[in-house]
């Protein structure tokens, strides 16, 4: 590897991302391990490609088609026709119940929060990279709104929430792009692969993997125009609540990223 594979790979990934944050300026020894270790896979992606194709990167240039989204045991394949149309990193919390007066009882999910980091350049250039992302951003803060997580994690795509228990949902508005609402139903959920284990600080367990398919807007919310067909949530990070109630509170959040990946 060259030796300032490192810098290259992070000044090309921030520029590829339109950060705001001058990568060179900050010491790498300064970031906690996950984050040098995505750095350093990032360096490694890109050291065959000359140091002036990176500069010139730019979200215009990359081209999505080469990204290969991770294989899936058991969940449905996309469907034929259907091209991939964006990857994102979401980085939030997994809500959950608990009926206290049993303690015995298993916590009852209650939807989820994220905010959406825009990773379609990595997944083309750096798709090493982009596999450490999930846990290498749960070392750092809850994000705030429109906030950069660490430079590699800079520009938003939205947010996903729930409208309803049933609906996960991934508004795409920002002040820089509108790519519409995308009103989800689960159609499958798979058990983590076992060589894919990534737990949480808290050491939970990674969320199951999923295939989501659009569906119509709940009632009395407007229905926005979107391309997005089907979404997949791969390489979990924490995010599984306790197994069962005992000692939790009524409600709680548990922290998990993931990649999500947008089929139109």
């Amino acid at each position: 590897m060259r030796p300032s594979a490192l810098l290259i790979a992070a000044s090309a990934l921030t520029s590829t991302l339109v950060s705001s944050l001058a990568i060179e300026k900050r010491a790498s020894n300064a970031w906690p391990e996950a984050i040098r270790s995505f750095y350093v896979a990032a360096a490694r992606s890109l050291d065959s490609i000359p140091a002036s194709t990176l500069a010139s990167l730019s979200p215009s240039s990359c081209n999505i088609a080469s990204a290969k989204m991770p294989s899936i045991p058991g969940l449905p394949p996309v469907t034929p026709g259907l091209s991939l149309y964006h990857v994102a990193i979401g980085r939030g919390t997994q809500n959950y119940t608990c009926d206290i007066a049993h303690p015995s009882t298993a916590p009852v999910a209650a939807g989820a929060t994220a905010i959406l980091y825009n990773t379609t350049c990595i997944s083309c250039i750096a798709p090493e990279a982009l596999e450490m992302l999930p846990s290498s951003s749960l070392l750092v803060p809850t994000p705030k709104e429109n906030k950069p997580l660490f430079p590699a994690l800079a520009l938003t795509s939205g947010n996903h929430y729930f409208s309803d228990l049933t609906t996960p949902t991934f508004n795409l508005h920002t002040a820089k792009a509108n790519f519409g609402i995308q009103f989800t139903k689960l159609l499958t959920k798979v058990p983590v692969p076992d060589d894919k284990q990534q737990l949480g600080q808290d050491q939970s367990e990674a969320v199951a993997w999923l295939k989501l398919s659009s569906t119509n807007a709940p009632e009395g919310l407007a229905s926005d125009s979107s391309s997005v067909k089907e979404i997949y949530r791969v390489n979990t990070a924490g995010g599984s609540p306790p197994k069962t109630c005992d000692a939790s509170p009524a409600s709680f959040e548990v922290q998990y990223a993931a990649e999500y990946w947008f089929w139109g």
